[in-house]
């Protein structure tokens, strides 16, 4: 009897080590796993923050795609540098001419919808986002924006106005007619 009580002594031990290397490489699994979803996370944001100025302006120039109604500029006048480079998206609204400016103040991407010609400061508009620089440039439809997030990081994307390019009205476009502006 003493033979018996001494293997199952044994086979206990041999269940509870056994259970003891299945628990730490489950547990190293997961936290293996969980760094790893860390780091996949962290390169997901920095990559959306990098590019989420950019893409956003360039969405805004994309749905004001029409005839004349892209500019860039000083904030008050697009012909007049004041300091401040703007990209004016102009448009009409119940037959009233609007200027939607984007614009880099005091540390932020500022938003402001006004009426034409508006001489308004610029602390008056909407910050919509954090960043270090935003910069705007234009040639021959082309519309050239360079934005440093908050991190110190540099993206630049170009949009080619199609209207300013090929003559197309863009508000008398529909979706379909459009062929994809940007």
């Amino acid at each position: 009897m003493r033979r018996g009580g001494r293997q199952h002594n044994i086979e206990g031990a041999f269940v509870l080590v056994l259970f003891a290397i299945f628990a730490v490489t489950v547990i190293a699994v997961l936290a293996l796993g969980a760094n790893s979803y860390r780091r996949l996370v962290s390169r997901d944001n920095d990559a959306y923050n990098r590019r989420i100025i950019t893409s956003y302006v360039a969405a805004k120039i994309r749905s004001s795609d029409a005839v004349e109604s892209v500019e860039v500029g000083g904030f008050v006048n697009a012909k007049t540098e004041d300091g401040v480079k703007t990209l004016h998206l102009y448009r009409n609204i119940d037959g009233e001419p609007y200027d939607e400016r984007i614009y880099f103040y005091d540390g932020h991407v500022y938003e402001i919808l006004t009426v034409k010609g508006s001489n308004i400061k610029p602390q008056e508009g909407y910050p919509i986002l954090d960043a270090q620089a935003l910069d705007f440039s234009m040639e021959d439809g082309v519309v050239k924006v360079t934005a440093k997030d908050t991190e110190g990081r540099e993206n630049h994307i170009t949009v080619s106005a199609r209207s300013l390019l090929n003559g197309v009205k863009g508000s008398d476009m529909s979706e379909e007619d459009s062929g994809g502006v940007g």
